[in-house]
């Protein structure tokens, strides 16, 4: 018998690999998302370096498509006029730029409207799209999925308080849950995140590229291609000993300074030079540099425009951030890009091919 789906955010980058991939599975999909106008209100723009709707893509694929807004209670009623063996639930309002009223709005209580509906109708499965940057930056390295949660910026605090609804549904309501927590998403149509890297480098040309690293640090950067994501939640969707329990969800960590003299080369940088640096002296660079962008994101927020570059993804390239998949690898699961480099080598083809990078 076929099994069916909802996903939530299926208009979105992740959504509408999300529907693509449950489909080739033999999945019939339900597909949900806000109309364009209704997301106008928490995104000020659109297009290239911008979380991006694709408005049409998912309703081209999915079984059905219902227009719903997980604010709204009331509209997520036809959302359950069926059963399902799994909801996904992707949506979430991804945008550094956005107000906390705003990231709670969405994250928080839409999660929850969500959440109470299906614990209410009764879903085989209820996977949760949470991130990474729930633990903030730890002490000890190859965070694992039991670390503390210490966000460091309003979305990943959202994502948090998030999660604890959830959970609560989890233990009050018998929520039937699964927690992915994704390191930054790229792949074919991504726009947001690590995409806005790869730009900047572009952007340096061909001349010789200097890469500074501490000496005594081997800072990494977590990243996982959008296949490996879609993939393993659907894969934990099937597995009952998942439910209750949470995933990191990314691939093997590598050493940033190999990372990015591997991006340099995808990128046309055929000369690059490695700096060493004392460690203090590097952190205190990385301190200043994160100063000068919080200045120049307030003064931007003051104006009511947004910034050149957001403050969390300079945190990323100058922190030390490193995540353990050895749970989800104990399950017997196997990434296709296990070593991100093959995944961000296809990527960046991918927007070369059309005029991106």
């Amino acid at each position: 018998m076929e099994k069916r789906a909802l996903v939530t955010g299926a208009n979105g980058f992740t959504g509408t690999h999300m529907v693509e991939y449950l489909f080739s599975q033999g999945w019939e999909v339900v597909a949900t998302d806000i109309r364009r106008e209704e997301r106008g209100s928490y995104y000020c723009e659109e297009g290239k370096l911008h979380p991006s709707y694709f408005e049409g893509y998912s309703q081209r694929i999915a079984s059905r498509f219902v227009t719903a807004d997980l604010t709204d209670k009331e509209s997520l009623l036809p959302l359950f006029d069926r059963q399902y063996d799994a909801v996904f639930h992707v949506a979430s309002l991804y945008d550094y730029f956005a107000q906390w009223d705003e990231l709670h709005k969405v994250n928080v209580t839409g999660a929850r409207n969500l959440g109470e509906a299906a614990a209410e109708k009764g879903v085989g499965r209820f996977i949760l799209w949470s991130t990474e940057g729930v633990y903030g930056e730890q002490d000890d390295f190859a965070i694992d999925e039991d670390a503390p949660h210490n966000p460091t910026n309003l979305y990943c605090k959202s994502k948090a308080a998030q999660e604890e609804v959830m959970w609560e549904l989890h233990a009050e309501r018998g929520l039937p849950l699964t927690v992915v927590r994704p390191g930054p998403i790229y792949g074919p149509r991504h726009t947001y995140g690590v995409y806005h890297i790869l730009y900047a480098l572009e952007k340096m040309g061909t001349g010789v590229a200097i890469s500074l690293f501490p000496k005594k640090h081997a800072l990494t950067f977590p990243s996982v291609h959008v296949t490996d994501l879609t993939r393993a939640a659907l894969y934990l969707a099937e597995r009952d000993e998942a439910e209750g329990e949470a995933y990191n969800v990314l691939s093997d960590c590598v050493p940033q300074v190999e990372l990015m003299e591997f991006l340099f080369g995808a990128l046309g940088m055929e000369r690059w030079v490695r700096v060493p640096i004392w460690w203090p002296l590097y952190k205190a660079g990385a301190n200043i540099g994160l100063k000068l962008v919080r200045r120049l994101d307030r003064r931007a927020r003051a104006k009511g425009v947004r910034p050149k570059i957001d403050v969390p993804m300079v945190e990323y390239i100058t922190h030390h951030y490193e995540f353990s998949n050895q749970k989800l690898k104990d399950t017997g699961f196997e990434f296709t890009y296990q070593d991100p480099r093959k995944g961000l080598w296809e990527y960046i083809t991918w927007c070369k091919d059309r005029g991106w990078l």
